[in-house]
């Protein structure tokens, strides 16, 4: 339907040549007042452009220049021409004659100041980080550099530009120069300059950190120019801003000529208006009435009909038209059945027809199916409500029509989309759930969550959740279960927009079993390969003992012959049964240092002797030694060196790593067997060697060897050097390998030497479990 005009067009047309003329003459006389200021404005620019160059250039040689002194300072600094009191007499001249250094100081590669004129003047630097890092920089680089704007007390803003004295291939430290902006802008920005325009600094954010003059400037708009400041650079810009001027007396009279002329044409053109008004307000106001009813209408995306109290149609919208595809004229008039409804729901539409008539309307209203003229079926949702006319006189029904296809078809996608995502969570072997992060409401989980906490659909939203004191990304135990669960948490946003926790639980307890029965057969193994050391260190273990047990025997036998014989004093008695006791002793200390090496027990710290576990290990070494004819090479530097370690279990990792050496010999040549043991200081480093002359170890086997179960012997387990490098790690040691220059491979061990206690930490219940 076509929008009437407000106003009928010959009417129109005789306000609408006025007003065009009037428009007409304004914009030509704007435009020419414009024209001119806008050439003056531009004229303006241009001077002021070419005024900041010259300043810009200006202060940047005058930077150029303090740097230039700086570079002078730092070459006679170097020279060995510049002394501390001859440093203090060019400072001071050289501010005298610069008003705008604040100071001048020689730092270190730290900022810290060597000398400084005047003193203690760059302590308020250390202040600012952002500012002595670029000191640092230049000192540690030897490059020239400077700062970015920081705030120096009593000067405001300031800069500091660093020269490095650079002797060689090292830096002696930087020669640093303060130069307060407002002071450069002071003494370098001339007075005819500062006559016409404000010449600041501004930083990266636009904000003022110095000015000349000083008092504020309103923003210029275009007389106003900003030109990159480099350096320092750090996003430093000169901005200059033109004072704002009048306009020329002639430009003021051109514009209150033009108003009048203005204002005389708009006073002829109100008298033709409103003698215009009073002839047609009667009909403008309905037009507008008309107009208004329509544009409503047209607005709405609801189809609109209405009808007598006899059912024909008097009334419809363009939304309706829209929907079932009809024109109005071809729906005006009309009875049922109606051409939109379908045949297959015909009966139904005549029922809510009826129902309409006789003033019947459910709250939610009636769900149809209708038809376009394309034959194309669209679900609508249907209300009514009685039609009352400007007399208050019941004259029919008016109804709303919704097109609810797409509603539907979403609902119904939803639908199958939550479906499937039920069933992708019920088919997750992981528990998940969703709780409220304010109140620990559970809004969701899957059914693995509810089988595995024994949750009922009905107590879900009031349950307290297994997982809420669990720590998120962690294994945790349910006791009640008796389950172990590894347990994933992150917040994340619900359908409605508030927080809530996601909860993902593993059940990891069949993996828990399976490490706690590795742990076990790694014990196992390790205590079968003590066993296994323990008879090779038997023929020792009799070679050791065959010694103090034959002198037992020769004491006692010698003390019984001088005892019978009555030729024996009691003080040489005495001397005879302390040696026998001393071999007693000694025995016993091969036996128990023996059971202390194959004994299974926790990690005990003590102060130990670097030469002691040496002489244990070999010791125990002695029947290997002799049996495959290896010469023993001793280089024992650190034998008084004291360790806060576990003996045993050192005596444990020298002796696997011996035993390995000798063992790798044993094919080589009878003369070329040689097992090197050797012990030296580095610092507060320990380091322990072992050393063979065997084959070696190929370099792609390296990263190889110190793995669980890898082994290059015949009969080994591959557990030997894993747990050796645990027991080194766990005193907080390394253990590496690396070619012999001559053939053979070498061990390293490296301690830390210390004598405090570290703190007990899950590490050493670790290390038992693998020992």
């Amino acid at each position: 339907m076509k929008r009437q005009s407000h106003l009928p067009r010959p009417d129109r047309w005789l306000w609408a040549m006025p007003n065009l003329a009037l428009i007409c003459f304004l914009a030509v006389g704007v435009a020419l007042l414009l024209f001119i200021r806008h050439n003056e404005r531009e004229r303006q620019h241009d001077e002021l452009i070419e005024d900041v160059l010259w300043q810009e250039q200006a202060l940047r040689s005058e930077l150029v220049g303090r740097q230039n002194q700086l570079e002078t300072l730092a070459h006679d600094y170097v020279r060995g021409d510049l002394s501390e009191g001859s440093f203090y007499g060019r400072a001071s001249t050289i501010m005298a004659a610069n008003s705008e250094i604040l100071a001048i100081a020689l730092t270190n590669e730290y900022g810290d100041a060597i000398w400084s004129y005047p003193a203690q003047a760059m302590e308020p630097l250390q202040l600012h980080p952002a500012a002595i890092e670029p000191l640092q920089r230049s000192a540690r680089i030897g490059l020239a550099a400077s700062t970015p704007p920081f705030d120096y007390p009593g000067a405001g803003q300031a800069i500091a530009l660093a020269v490095p004295a650079v002797q060689g291939n090292s830096t002696l430290g930087s020669f640093v120069a303060v130069v307060s902006l407002k002071g450069l802008l002071r003494t370098y920005v001339p007075w005819w300059i500062a006559k016409r325009y404000q010449i600041g600094f501004v930083d990266i954010e636009g904000q003022t950190l110095a000015a000349r003059p000083e008092q504020a400037v309103p923003d210029a708009g275009p007389l106003s120019y900003d030109i990159a400041f480099d350096p320092p650079g750090y996003g430093l810009r000169l901005r200059a801003k033109v004072f704002q001027t009048g306009w020329p007396f002639w430009q003021h009279a051109l514009y209150w000529v033009l108003a009048g002329l203005s204002a005389l044409m708009l006073w002829s053109l109100w008298v033709l208006k409103r003698h215009m008004r009073e002839r047609l307000s009667a009909e403008r106001a309905m037009l507008r009435e008309m107009n208004m009813r329509q544009a409503l209408e047209d607005s709405l995306v609801s189809g609109v009909f209405a009808t007598d109290r006899e059912g024909r149609t008097l009334h419809v919208n363009r939304a309706f038209c829209r929907m079932v595809g009809f024109d109005a004229e071809q729906l005006l008039g009309g009875i049922p059945p109606f051409p939109y409804w379908p045949a297959e729901a015909r009966s139904q539409c005549e029922q809510v027809f009826a129902a309409i008539l006789r003033g019947e309307c459910p709250v939610n209203g009636f769900s149809l199916r209708y038809q376009r003229q394309s034959g194309e079926r669209f679900d609508v949702r249907l209300y009514s409500s009685p039609l009352i006319d400007g007399d208050g006189r019941h004259t029919g029904w008016v109804a709303s029509m919704t097109d609810v296809t797409e509603l539907k078809r979403e609902r119904e996608a939803l639908k199958a989309s939550h479906e499937r995502f039920v069933a992708v969570l019920n088919g997750l072997d992981a528990a998940v759930a969703v709780t409220d992060r304010r109140n620990g409401e559970l809004l969701l989980s899957n059914r693995a969550f509810r089988e595995a906490f024994r949750l009922n659909r009905p107590d879900g939203p009031l349950c307290a959740l297994p997982l809420r004191h669990a720590e998120p990304d962690d294994e945790w135990y349910d006791p009640i279960l008796g389950r172990w669960y590894q347990h994933h948490r992150r917040e994340t946003l619900w359908v409605d927009q508030s927080n809530v926790w996601l909860d993902i639980a593993t059940d990891v307890t069949e993996r828990k079993q399976a490490a706690d029965r590795e742990r076990q057969q790694t014990e196992r193994l390790q205590q079968t390969a003590r066993l296994i050391a323990m008879g090779e260190i038997a023929s020792s273990l009799a070679h050791e003992l065959n010694q103090p047990l034959a002198a037992i025997s020769s004491y006692s036998t010698a003390c019984r012959n001088l005892v019978s014989s009555g030729q024996i004093s009691p003080s040489e008695l005495d001397g005879a049964l302390e040696k026998i006791a001393e071999q007693s002793r000694r025995a016993g200390a091969i036996i128990r240092g023996i059971r202390e090496f194959v004994q299974k027990r926790e990690p005990k710290r003590s102060a130990c002797a670097v030469g002691d576990l040496l002489d244990t290990v070999l010791s125990l070494l002695a029947a290997p030694l002799n049996r495959y004819y290896v010469r023993l090479v001793e280089l024992r530097q650190a034998d008084d060196t004291e360790l806060y370690a576990d003996k045993v279990m050192l005596e444990q990792v020298l002796f696997n790593l011996c035993k390995n050496g000798i063992e790798a010999m044993v094919d080589s040549p009878q003369e070329s067997r040689e097992l090197t043991v050797e012990t030296h200081r580095r610092g507060e480093w320990l380091d322990l060697i072992v050393a063979d002359r065997g084959p070696g170890i190929p370099a792609e086997e390296v990263e190889k060897l110190f793995r669980p179960f890898y082994t290059t012997k015949a009969e080994g387990m591959g557990m030997g050097l894993n747990i050796c490098r645990t027991i080194v790690e766990h005193h907080q040691g390394r253990l590496v390998v690396e070619a012999r220059p001559d053939g053979g491979s070498r061990f390293i061990v490296s301690l830390p030497i210390t004598e405090r206690r570290p703190e007990p930490s899950a590490a050493n219940a670790s290390l038992v479990h693998r020992l």
